[in-house]
């Protein structure tokens, strides 16, 4: 299975490339997914059962990273990189992604988290949850 890094950000004038997944050749079930930039476009042929994704390695402190998809994920786990860990917070563990068509546009739906290199401050001031993803959508 091939990794495409394609097209630039519409606001970004040097341009920016991301991860895509198309078709049956690029993302299946039970496909896993090591993400290589901060965003990951994902367009299936169909709904896909089971997909983990495991997050950017070494990313700058407030960095995003975005998995989204345009056919429904049954059952998808997201994985921290080696030495981070996910806190998902209120929005809980990403299971799905379900995209709903907007009007006058295609389905698409995404998962969003923030990265933290220093972690928090606590009432003491000492940092809590270095190297952290932040589930934020």
């Amino acid at each position: 299975m091939a990794n495409i890094q394609v097209g630039y950000g519409h606001s970004d004038s040097v341009g920016v490339p991301f991860d895509f997944y198309a078709s049956a050749t690029g993302v299946v079930t039970g496909t896993t997914i090591a993400m290589q930039t901060n965003q990951l476009v994902l367009n299936p042929a169909a709904t896909i059962a089971a997909l983990t994704v495991t997050l950017p390695l070494n990313p700058v402190d407030g960095a995003f990273a975005e998995i989204s998809s345009t056919q429904i994920i049954t059952a998808i786990t997201v994985n921290a990189n080696t030495g981070d860990v996910i806190v998902n917070g209120v929005l809980g563990a990403a299971s799905t992604i379900t995209p709903v068509a907007s009007t006058g546009g295609s389905a698409t739906a995404c998962l969003r988290y923030k990265y933290t290199l220093a972690g928090f401050q606590a009432g003491n001031a000492t940092a809590v949850n270095p190297r952290t993803w932040i589930r934020v959508q």
